[in-house]
């Protein structure tokens, strides 16, 4: 369970995306690794073996809680994160909002400017028997968690997300750009990644071009994203 408030960097809540950071830093300061949009949550974070789960949204809607139950599924403790003026709305029906939050076992952390605090913990619930029905879904995102290595994602945010095969995809491509031409076996060798052969001839981002029987090169559009990416990470 998370136990204290934490102050962040001033910020004005004009998008999902700028609770983001605050949320971030929060976590961090309570020890837990964190990343943003992993599946479809837009946080995720674990410190050993527990995970937590948060919700971000500048207004609180019916919308924002079926998304806390969906990642009930999942993760070990889930969380709904808001800006304070969004609490300022339901300032009448409050006590009926945190009766539901306690019920369902979400907890509730409000953002306000430079201050993250902890309005709601998470209440004694069982969620174990509710993620054995969902295994291979929680699974999934603990995998695509533990095995990514950069956190270019930015919670709540849309389109392209990095995921574990599109770094690998990168990995890839960026030993091709340093030899101008490999193989294979050769990329194996030097970056030890199994689904190489079945990244270059899968070709999912057409990054790759296949000169003859064994040996690849980049595309134009793989060049030109591989300076985008050097540029963000």
């Amino acid at each position: 369970m998370l136990k204290h408030e934490s102050i962040c960097d001033g910020v004005n809540f004009m998008n999902e995306t700028d609770l983001y950071f605050p949320i971030k830093l929060y976590l961090e300061s309570l020890g837990f690794y964190v990343q943003g949009e992993v599946g479809a949550i837009d946080v995720f974070a674990m410190k050993g073996e527990n995970s937590v789960a948060i919700e971000l949204k500048k207004q609180i809607t019916l919308k924002l809680i079926y998304q806390a139950i969906d990642c009930q599924k999942i993760a070990d403790e889930v969380f709904i994160a808001v800006p304070k003026s969004a609490m300022k709305s339901h300032r009448t029906s409050m006590k009926s909002f945190l009766s539901l939050l306690k019920r369902l076992s979400i907890g509730l952390l409000v953002v306000d400017h430079d201050h993250v605090q902890l309005m709601l913990d998470i209440q004694d619930y069982n969620n174990k028997i509710n993620q054995k029905r969902y295994t291979k879904k929680r699974n999934k995102i603990l995998s695509e968690f533990k095995n990514r290595e950069q956190d270019l994602n930015t919670g709540g945010s849309k389109g392209k997300r990095m995921t574990v095969y599109r770094e690998k995809s990168i990995k890839v491509a960026l030993m091709i750009e340093q030899y101008q031409v490999l193989s294979p076996k050769m990329i194996k060798e030097l970056i030890n990644i199994e689904e190489t052969s079945s990244i270059l001839q899968k070709n999912y981002y057409s990054w790759f071009i296949r000169i003859r029987r064994g040996l690849y090169t980049l595309s134009d559009e793989a060049k030109i994203y591989l300076e985008k990416y050097k540029e963000e990470i």
